[in-house]
């Protein structure tokens, strides 16, 4: 759900957080990511968790509130949200396509013109996907790519190999491309299992996800829903739910 009216239920599990009203918690990963990214050299971040523990919310909110954390360099960067598991990125060129559709579709008014058209070269191959970040890093813009659902790209290998992953690192390393890559389990491990040798899978820095806080859970159980002036829980039940989550949390 996206801006607009709340929920009636807002504690209804219905995938991905979209509404930034509803995203709690997550503030240190949040400013983890943004840190990372406004620094002189920029460091690409392996998001790890379980599923269901909220990677792709975490992604998605940064999507939209990271200018909020960046402030006045706001302009040096241009964030995207990508899944991985779209058909869009089952080959490599398609892979490269989808970044391109998503970073333009964010530069605005005069900046498209002058931004764009290293994205539109015939076809859309490594070399020419290469030359455009590196194009863009001359122009003082940064792309930051938020993949999500890194498995998907390990259905594919004879599409994407060590190659592929080879130049990502190789961006990477020259400060002209910024990732943050969410998966399941850490990438060396899936580096080790498919026997990868690119070092792209030693990513820079990673963020481990774990379950909200005591504090968080407690900001949980005050979200509002379309149907009441405050939060969809009354004083009591915020009590009683509270109480719940430490019962619960006390047998593990």
């Amino acid at each position: 759900m996206t801006s607009g009216a709340l929920p009636a239920n807002p504690f209804v599990a219905a995938g991905m957080i979209e509404d930034p009203r509803l995203f709690v918690g997550r503030k240190d990963e949040l400013h983890a990511i943004a840190s990372r990214m406004k620094g002189d050299q920029p460091t690409s971040i392996n998001i790890v968790g379980e599923k269901h523990i909220g990677k792709s919310s975490l992604l998605r909110h940064f999507v939209l509130t990271w200018q909020q954390r960046v402030l006045n360099n706001s302009s040096n960067y241009v964030v995207i949200y990508l899944p991985l598991r779209g058909v869009d990125c089952q080959t490599e060129t398609g892979f490269y396509e989808a970044v391109a559709e998503g970073l333009l579709s964010h530069v605005q008014g005069w900046q498209q013109r002058s931004l764009q058209n290293c994205w539109k070269t015939k076809p859309f191959n490594r070399q020419a996907f290469s030359d455009a970040v590196k194009q863009w890093k001359q122009q003082g813009k940064l792309p930051v790519l938020c993949l999500d659902d890194f498995e998907s790209l390990l259905k594919y290998p004879d599409k994407f190999d060590n190659g592929f992953y080879d130049n990502l690192r190789s961006l990477m390393d020259s400060n002209a491309l910024m990732l943050v890559v969410a998966s399941r389990r850490q990438l060396d491990v899936y580096a080790n299992e498919h026997r990868f040798v690119s070092s792209f899978f030693n990513i820079g820095h990673t963020i481990s996800l774990k379950e909200l806080n005591t504090d968080e859970a407690i900001e949980l159980s005050r979200l509002p829903s379309c149907s009441t002036n405050g939060a969809a829980l009354s004083v009591d039940e915020q009590s009683h739910a509270q109480q719940w989550g430490r019962a619960n949390a006390s047998k593990y």
